[in-house]
Formats: C-alpha cells, structure tokens, sequence
C-alpha cells in the first residue's frame, strides 16, 4: 500500500489544517494553549484564503475560456 503525501503548501493542506486547528482550540482547557492555536489557526486560515482567492481566479479564467470557444465555435 502506497501512502499519499499532500504537499505541504497546497490548498487541500491548509483545508485541513485549518480543520484541525480549530477542533483543538475548542478542545484546549489552558488559556495559553488556546491562544497559541488560536495564532496558528488565524495563520493558516489567511493562507488559505488567500489560496482560496487564487483558485477562484482560476477556475473564472477557465469558466471565461470555455466560454469564449463554445461561442466561436457556433
């Protein structure tokens, strides 16, 4: 069985990232721990809002492309 490894800046990663630092927040009891996670979380949730931002333009560049050759075509 072969293990798949996600790269470490991809979107897919910061997704989980993202997921699992706020599940711990809402698990941590000591405050100190909650605001170190609560840091790390507002970190990886920018990034990947920023990421999320890049995927969007993309998929509108290509939503454009398609469009502009489905018109050309007719």
């Amino acid at each position: 069985m072969t293990a798949k490894v996600i790269p470490s800046q991809s979107i897919k990663m910061f997704r989980y990232r993202v997921h699992f630092l706020a599940k711990d927040l809402w698990k941590e009891k000591n405050p100190v721990g909650r605001m170190n996670l609560a840091l790390q979380l507002a970190d990886a949730a920018s990034t990947l809002a920023r990421l999320e931002v890049e995927e969007a333009q993309k998929f509108q560049q290509e939503s454009a492309s398609v469009l502009v050759s489905d018109s050309t075509e007719t």
